[in-house]
């Protein structure tokens, strides 16, 4: 029995989750640094653990949306690729924090003030980037290395 093929959808779902969890650790990790004197055990483990997981999966869902965008070839592709990441790196912000607040949205109630951080969503995973060009860079491969993963699935 042949093994399933790989299509683009695959790809993207899988590179986009794990850019979320590097991402928002990155986040979580400078963080920490920058409150300085801080353990392991003075870490919200329980916290941190379900928007890493939020954001594995508001990556997975923008991946997943996002995936056309993804392994075209030429020039032109390249460019929609690179749109595609920087689209679904947003994106995936807004759902990952949509779904890590989906708990406490669930618990106490929608109310019109629960937007703010749902849309800091946007703005936190390129937060993460301020002041660290190696992670920068570290991005632009891992999204060069998907867009090629996902051509070389498109052409077969």
């Amino acid at each position: 029995m042949a093994r399933r093929q790989r299509s683009p959808r695959y790809v993207t779902t899988l590179m986009m989750a794990l850019i979320g969890v590097l991402l928002i650790a990155a986040f979580m990790a400078e963080d920490a640094i920058a409150t300085g004197g801080v353990t392991w055990a003075d870490l919200p483990k329980g916290l941190m653990l379900r928007y890493l997981l939020a954001m594995a999966l508001g990556g997975a869902l923008s991946g997943w949306l996002l995936a056309g965008m993804f392994g075209r070839s030429g020039l032109g592709g390249f460019i929609l690729g690179f749109i595609g990441s920087v689209l679904a790196t947003l994106v995936a912000g807004l759902f990952g924090s949509a779904a890590g607040l989906l708990p406490d949205l669930l618990r106490d109630g929608w109310s019109s003030s629960d937007l703010i951080p749902v849309f800091y969503g946007l703005a936190v995973l390129p937060l993460a980037f301020a002041g660290q060009p190696l992670l920068l860079v570290g991005w632009l491969v891992i999204m060069l290395f998907t867009h090629l993963w996902a051509r070389r699935v498109r052409t077969g």
